[in-house]
């Protein structure tokens, strides 16, 4: 959904996505039953320069996030929605022997999040809505360690965990006039305690294998951010094209630490400092009504780097970003309708990880297809205003 027209959607009600991101949009869904589910194909290029080396490509694999939502329209005022989505993630992948092998060879992080949603129309100009989120997520590290034996260069740690976490979201939606809305939501912060995670170490000489045993267990814990987000919406053009603008606040400072702790007393912990920031993201999209099968989409965003320089590391390269979007949707009667869109945004950027002591030029195109359908059915709210209003005629 972030993508159909530059991730600018907080002022807009559209479909059953709205339960994902927008709760309070969901009492302006038309149909008494709405599911939407979708999936992103997400094309990472990743190439890292150093002094030692010319270029390394990341092997990272395509990603392929999903999402699904369905919203229940119980009345005209009141709409339960329910939504599964993998919005925060992340993979990574050199080669074993790579310059860099030390800090990372592979790293994965996915996360699924549940969202049970409800949604009031207090009147024709305001809408409330929020919900639960519980979330899971999966961890994997493995690196290099600077140990060598009599056989191998150097050992490897390979540290996996998994965990759950609980928050919540709400949002606001206000009918300025029948062509302009504004739309405020908020996300909180969700922490995910690692605290069954598994570390194996291989290949660590005789002498420290104290230290780093076979297995062991380990603690940690990973910190989605809160995000507060600000939209607006307005109708043109006889109502067949919509521009819409979005400013996101996203707390990225709740990331400071990353740190292990393992089971085996004598095995020391790891502490890496983060120290990312909060940062925005803004956005300008526009959605123009073809004829009644077919809509364009099209739409721009910056979104600026949460990690200072001195923290970016070749596990997630990141700097400031313009990018943009195509789309549209095609729908070919009143029950389905099929959402496509396209967006692409390319980057280069040279940063340092003083903790590694690893220093490189990254140039980044991350490509992205997105594909979506739409089922509704049920009842009609829109035909039933539309007779009432004939009635009082």
């Amino acid at each position: 959904v972030l993508f159909r027209s530059g991730g600018a959607f907080t002022g807009v009600a559209n479909d059953a996505s709205t339960g994902g991101f927008k709760p309070s949009c969901m009492s302006d869904i038309r149909w008494q039953h709405e599911l939407y589910a979708g999936v992103s194909v997400i094309f990472p290029q990743v190439s890292v320069q150093t002094a030692a080396n010319s270029n390394v490509n990341q092997n990272s694999p395509i990603a392929t996030p999903i999402e699904f939502y369905y919203v229940y329209k119980y009345s005209e005022r009141l709409s339960f929605g329910l939504g599964v989505n993998n919005q925060f993630g992340a993979k990574s992948s050199y080669p074993n022997n790579w310059e860099g092998r030390y800090i990372v060879q592979e790293l994965s992080l996915k996360t699924y999040m549940f969202q049970p949603t409800v949604s009031f129309k207090f009147c024709d100009y305001l809408n409330v809505g929020g919900g639960f989120v519980y979330s899971t997520g999966t961890f994997d590290l493995q690196q290099s360690a600077p140990l060598q034996t009599n056989t191998t260069p150097y050992g490897e740690a390979h540290l996996t965990g998994s965990g759950n976490s609980m928050g919540y979201n709400f949002g606001v939606l206000s009918h300025l006039n029948d062509i302009v809305n504004i739309g405020i939501c908020y996300r909180s912060k969700l922490k995910i305690n690692l605290n069954n995670g598994t570390a194996d170490f291989t290949d660590i000489p005789a002498g420290v294998q104290n230290l780093y045993p076979p297995t062991t267990g380990f603690t940690s814990s990973l910190t989605l951010p809160s995000v507060f987000c600000v939209g607006l919406s307005k109708l043109l053009c006889n109502r067949r094209l919509m521009l819409a603008f979005d400013f996101w606040r996203t707390f990225w400072s709740s990331y400071d630490t990353l740190k292990f702790t393992f089971t085996d007393n004598t095995t020391p912990a790891v502490i890496s400092p983060r120290k990312y920031k909060d940062v925005n993201y803004f956005s300008l999209g526009g959605t123009y009504l073809l004829n009644e099968k077919f809509k364009a989409r099209t739409g721009i965003f910056y979104d600026f780097s949460p990690i200072p320089d001195g923290f970016v590391s070749p596990e997630l390269p990141d700097g400031n970003v313009f990018g943009w979007s195509l789309g549209g949707t095609y729908k070919p009667n009143s029950t389905f309708s099929f959402d496509l869109s396209f967006l692409n945004y390319d980057c280069t950027l040279t940063r340092s990880f003083t903790q590694g002591g690893f220093t490189a030029t990254y140039h980044k195109i991350i490509s992205v297809l997105d594909f979506g359908i739409n089922i509704h059915f049920g009842k009609d709210y829109h035909f039933e205003d539309d007779k009432a209003l004939k009635t009082l005629e």
